[in-house]
């Protein structure tokens, strides 16, 4: 490729910068993102007017910013994005910052995946080695029938931050898509775990795709036959050099438990019943109060997790599917459609026919 040599010449700069580590557990302060996308941000939000001097927190060093190795901790990244959403006025901020990221945005994990030979390489590389990136969410990858999901999870609960970390993902990777395999038909769909934001109606116009809100996960959907398809920088000698290089950066981050993932499938486990505290505590080999702690050291609880997963599911039944209102209450465990009922409106403000109009 015309590219390749410059780029080349990027990867085996970058390479001198790798440091290596044990890999290790992860106590709940830990997590992080890569200290490469907070210039990107700087940049973005100067073009809103707000000099870097108003962005950074206290004790946040700008020097650190130019270190590719560094990482910010989650704390700070949080400090950070809502200031920025603060001084802009923009709570769309993730759309917007998504769109500014270039392959090159996510480091060595950019450059393996956009040499790689088809979509589906380059997403599998992305799955392998996301937490290079981040290691507040995790990213998946499956097929279901001619469907194919990318899914993004919470490994630590980020709240209110969940919409800006979600949104600037998949308008990344829309780009990102839209570079790699050139123009493509807008036939997927988005589903947000999280209740749709008051700025979406402003943002709808400008996504090119359905949006459903109040899902049971965090997912872009698109053809499956999109993943065979042949990318247009594909380059094996790079792609080879960048995953070494993937592999190298691994090995100096820590791995963060996938707790809220295991309570999360322990709970989907049995259709119709779902454990209490004390049941998903044993089948995690822990007592019901250590699993308390470490949910609330993650920023949630086991209820939280319930509740979220059970108004994702209905939202999910009652958009996708024709299953009576009775049948759905039954499926999450309700004694009667009109305890259903009661819940779903505490979640979302309206009732399962309302909604399903």
């Amino acid at each position: 490729m015309c590219h390749s040599p410059v780029i080349l010449r990027h990867v085996l700069a970058l390479t001198k910068r790798v440091k290596r580590m044990t890999i290790l557990k992860m106590n709940p302060e830990e997590y992080s993102v890569s200290i490469e996308y907070a210039p990107q941000l700087l940049a973005m939000l100067e073009r809103y007017g707000v000099p870097q001097s108003e962005l950074l927190p206290e004790g946040v060093d700008a020097a650190r910013l130019k270190d590719p190795g560094a990482r910010l901790p989650l704390q700070e990244f949080m400090d950070v994005v809502r200031r920025a959403m603060t001084l802009t006025k923009a709570p769309w901020l993730g759309w917007d910052f998504g769109a500014t990221m270039t392959l090159s945005s996510h480091g060595f994990l950019g450059y393996a995946a956009m040499s790689s030979e088809t979509l589906r390489d380059a997403v599998e590389l992305a799955v392998k080695f996301f937490r290079t990136r981040t290691t507040i969410v995790d990213m998946q990858l499956r097929v279901e029938g001619d469907t194919a999901i990318i899914q993004l999870d919470e490994l630590v609960a980020l709240n209110d931050l969940q919409p800006f970390v979600v949104e600037s993902l998949f308008s990344s990777f829309h780009f990102m898509g839209l570079k790699l395999l050139g123009e493509v038909p807008m036939d997927g769909e988005l589903r947000f775990a999280f209740p749709e934001p008051p700025y979406y109606e402003r943002m709808k116009q400008l996504i090119p795709v359905p949006i459903l809100f109040d899902c049971a996960s965090n997912q872009m959907r698109f053809p499956a036959t999109r993943l065979d398809q042949r990318l247009r920088f594909a380059d094996p000698r790079l792609a080879k050099m960048a995953e070494a290089q993937c592999e190298q950066e691994m090995a100096v981050i820590k791995s963060p438990p996938k707790l809220l993932n295991q309570v999360r499938r322990i709970i989907l486990a049995q259709s119709g019943r779902f454990p209490s505290v004390d049941e998903a505590a044993t089948d995690l080999h822990m007592s019901s109060r250590t699993l308390k702690r470490k949910l609330q050291q993650l920023g949630t609880s086991y209820q939280k997790i319930l509740d979220d997963l059970r108004k994702g599911l209905a939202v999910e039944y009652l958009t996708q599917t024709d299953i009576t209102v009775d049948d759905i209450a039954v499926q999450l465990g309700y004694s009667d459609a009109s305890n259903f009922a009661r819940a779903f409106r505490r979640w979302t403000g309206r009732s399962p026919s309302d909604y399903r109009r």
